[in-house]
């Protein structure tokens, strides 16, 4: 049985069940890694992209525009690591859940940086 993701958000389920280090780590090496276990398989990568597809649409739309304004999104997952291998629909969600997951790491990492700064 695949894995029940409750939360509204990426960031939420993120926050809610990931720990700063193992978020960090994300970032660094990436879900390909393993370090995220509701990622790990098929069933539950595909439920994540599911569950949050509309989200990952939406951050994948606004990174391809921010890399090209003329770049369409199906182009700039090619450019993902493992992106031109995809050879399934399991795959591809696969692939964007775990791209998602990633970004949402970078995101909070980012603000976390920026918070430390400002209280420097």
């Amino acid at each position: 049985m695949p894995v029940e993701f409750k939360e509204n958000s990426i960031k939420e389920w993120i926050t809610n069940n990931m720990e700063e280090g193992q978020i960090a780590d994300v970032v660094l090496e990436g879900c390909v890694t393993g370090i995220v276990p509701e990622l790990i398989y098929y069933a539950d990568s595909c439920a994540f992209y599911e569950k949050y597809k509309e989200e990952i649409w939406q951050r994948l739309y606004d990174s391809a525009q921010d890399c090209d304004e003329h770049q369409n999104c199906l182009h700039y997952t090619s450019t993902f690591n493992g992106g031109c291998d995809v050879a399934s629909d399991d795959q591809f969600r696969n692939l964007l859940a775990w791209w998602a997951c990633e970004d949402v790491c970078r995101e909070i990492m980012m603000d976390k940086d920026d918070e430390d700064r400002a209280a420097e």
